[in-house]
């Protein structure tokens, strides 16, 4: 009797929920800094924007989700429970997945508070709130060191117009507010 190689569906799993929560967690990224910065420009943005951000946030963490179970049905590479939260012995790339597993964390962290908001004063989830910038980079740079499309044209465009993306985002958010800073220091000079 001949035996069978195992079926490659859960590796295309692993790679299509990857993929799928990087993408929405870039996003979620991008309408986070449009919030923020029509907020420091006093201009009203849609309620839309605000539930599409928390809505594409939820979308990250499932894919996440998606991608740890994934990880772990997989016979080819044999990921614990233990592996997939602690960086512990793991079987495949320690520091690929290491820094996969501290992301897992800070997303968790973003996610949670998000969903905590009400209950907690704005300052603390505000500050909070930057851990995002923390998971962003973590995710991109696990991504990077452990995914196996990383060296593709297509994965690496995905890649650069993130990066690119938060980037800009994040340059025009800190630009913004050292304007408003300054406009409020000159209307306090001026009286």
């Amino acid at each position: 009797m001949v035996a069978s190689a195992p079926s490659p569906v859960l590796w295309y799993v692993t790679r299509a929920t990857a993929v799928s929560a990087y993408v929405a967690l870039t996003l979620s990224v991008i309408l986070g800094m449009m919030r923020a910065l029509a907020r420091k420009a006093h201009e009203r943005l849609s309620g839309v924007v605000d539930d599409l951000h928390q809505f594409v946030a939820t979308l990250a963490g499932l894919f996440v989700l998606g991608h740890l179970t994934a990880l772990l049905l997989d016979p080819f590479l044999p990921f614990s429970l233990l592996n997939l939260l602690a960086p512990v012995d793991e079987p495949y790339r320690p520091l690929a997945v290491a820094l996969g597993v501290f992301s897992l964390y800070t997303m968790a962290i973003v996610l949670f508070s998000s969903w905590l908001r009400r209950r907690l004063s704005y300052r603390f989830w505000r500050n909070l709130h930057y851990i995002s910038f923390v998971a962003f980079a973590l995710v991109t740079a696990h991504g990077l060191l452990a995914g196996s499309d990383s060296d593709e044209p297509w994965m690496r465009a995905v890649y650069g117009f993130a990066v690119a993306a938060t980037h800009d985002g994040g340059l025009g958010c800190h630009r913004r507010s050292a304007r408003c800073r300054g406009q409020a220091s000159h209307r306090l000079i001026a009286r």
